[in-house]
């Protein structure tokens, strides 16, 4: 017996030892931040370009990597990267400059917030706080959480159960701790075994969604109608919680490919209230029909304000210097716009970089319209089309990112607005034409003069008349459209073939008028 107690007795002893050197304590390691960040935005690639971004729901994404250098002791390690993107991708990481092997990656998608706190202490005891508005006496006592975030704050005290913040008091509730797991930023998790304790500066790189950015263009028209000069802005935009401060940034344009990310939201937010005000619902439709019949039906509401154009939307856009402009390079088939200097993209906020200024740039201005050909139309406006090569003989020859362009011109000295439209990207050479309003100085009106219905054809004659009413002359494109039974006949002026159309080219006089007459003629 006691041979066997000293056996058992070296066996432990000599393998103490072992398991000691063999294995380590687990550990967390916490980076609060990167030292440096580059974000690169990708449009949102089903987002038209007359569409503006919206901050609630952007549908691009960014590519962002991250460097951050961190102290890792032997073992098993959790590494914690906090202040990533709330949208981040957690399957698109990559992690670089690790001295050893990745076991996992994990998303923590539990962020403290009013609703994580309160669904974290569902069924436990918290303090409330209440301050009286009258006396200003302050009081508090304990109370019992009995419903998660969605369904209000409703919460059981010695006196019985009541819902918080529906009395109009000044009230809170005073949790005892920071539930475990709740992290205040957006983190990524990533589990490594460390062989050698060592400071590492490893490089974190994901894709995020919440992100968009656009080209903004402002055209000045010349006082003779002929050219335009043209400046455009890089617009970003950072719809995420996150900030990333003095980022190097980029912004790509094109079309990759790029399937949908399903992405579990973080958890967090506010609390839902369900409150009900004093009396029963009886007595509120009651009050609601004496107030209509004392006073009449209320007015209907007044339309909302115009969108403000994309330079002035004050509150979240930051504007950098106009001497501050991106350069365009080539990123494979797709266009790359790098700003110079370090930017805050900051969260819930967009930035104007500007990256483009030409001048006198030649253009012509078209009023343009399509018809079906047999069909009269009343008088009606036609669009005006600012068109333009993107030619380098013609000061310009750049890759033009698809996005919105505003258009003014002088009169009397003063800058006023011709209209606002937009246009896709555009490749060097390539024609740009865009629409930016229509015209109420010219007009077109068809009408039917005269109907032929025999045992050979069907033929419709008609008349389209355009007038000009303005001190200049105007050049109109009328495209007519026709099924390929039909054909024209007797047309009084030559019609032309665009984009499968027949178009009429004529330039109208200032303060006059042009017409054209044709047949339509369908054999039976």
């Amino acid at each position: 017996m006691v041979r066997r107690t000293f056996f058992a007795f070296l066996i432990l002893a000599v393998s103490a030892p072992a398991a000691a050197q063999s294995g380590h304590a687990h550990q967390v390691v916490t980076s609060e931040g990167p030292g440096s960040v580059s974000v690169t935005v990708y449009r949102n690639p089903r987002r038209a370009p007359n569409n503006a971004m919206n901050l609630r729901y952007l549908g691009g994404y960014a590519l962002i990597t991250e460097q951050r250098t961190i102290d890792l002791p032997v073992g098993e390690v959790d590494l914690r990267f906090e202040g990533v993107a709330g949208g981040i991708i957690p399957q698109s990481a990559i992690v670089t400059g690790l001295p050893d092997d990745i076991i996992e990656k994990n998303r923590d998608a539990a962020l403290l917030s009013p609703s994580a706190l309160l669904n974290s202490y569902l069924g436990q005891g918290v303090t409330i706080r209440r301050t009286s508005a009258a006396t200003g006496k302050t009081e508090t006592f304990d109370a019992m959480i009995r419903t998660d975030a969605t369904g209000g704050m409703v919460v059981q005290t010695a006196e019985g159960f009541e819902a918080l913040q529906c009395t109009g008091l000044n009230e809170a509730i005073v949790y005892p701790a920071i539930p475990e797991g709740l992290s205040a930023k957006p983190t990524l998790s990533v589990k490594s075994r460390v062989k050698t304790a060592t400071r590492a500066t490893v490089t974190l790189s994901y894709l995020a969604t919440g992100f968009d950015w656009q080209a903004n263009y402002v055209a000045d028209i010349s006082d003779d109608g002929s050219h335009l000069n043209l400046f455009s802005w890089v617009t970003l935009a950072n719809g995420d919680e996150t900030s990333f401060v003095q980022a190097q940034t980029q912004t790509v344009a094109g079309q990759p490919n790029k399937g949908r990310d399903n992405i579990a939201p973080a958890s967090g937010g506010s609390v839902n209230l369900a409150c009900w005000p004093d009396g029963t619902s009886s007595d509120i439709i009651a009050q609601y029909a004496q107030r209509r019949e004392a006073f009449g039906a209320a007015p209907p509401p007044p339309p909302p304000p115009p969108p403000p154009a994309p330079a002035m939307m004050a509150d979240n856009i930051t504007v950098t210097a106009r001497k501050v402009m991106a350069k365009q390079e080539d990123l494979g088939d797709l266009k790359l716009y790098r700003i110079p200097v370090p930017v805050t993209v900051a969260a819930q906020s967009q930035k104007q970089v500007a990256f483009l200024e030409k001048s006198a740039i030649p253009f012509t201005q078209i009023f343009e319209t399509i018809i079906r050909a047999t069909n009269a139309q009343p008088a009606r406006s036609l669009a005006t089309t600012l068109r333009f090569e993107n030619r380098k003989r013609d000061q310009l020859g750049v890759p033009l990112p698809a996005g919105k362009l505003i258009a003014f011109r002088n009169v009397d000295g003063a800058r006023m607005l011709l209209g606002e439209g937009s246009f896709d990207d555009k490749a060097i050479d390539e024609l740009v034409e865009v629409t930016i309003g229509s015209s109420d100085q010219v007009k077109m009106i068809v009408e039917q003069l005269a109907q032929v219905d025999d045992e050979k054809k069907h033929a419709r004659d008609m008349r389209l008349t355009l007038t000009n009413a303005s001190r200049l002359p105007a050049q109109a494109e009328i495209k007519l459209m026709r099924s390929d039974s039909e054909r024209f006949r007797k047309t009084s002026h030559r019609l032309t073939r665009k984009d499968g159309m027949d178009v009429w080219k004529v330039t109208v006089p200032a303060n006059s008028e042009r017409v054209l007459t044709y047949r339509v003629e369908r054999r039976k």
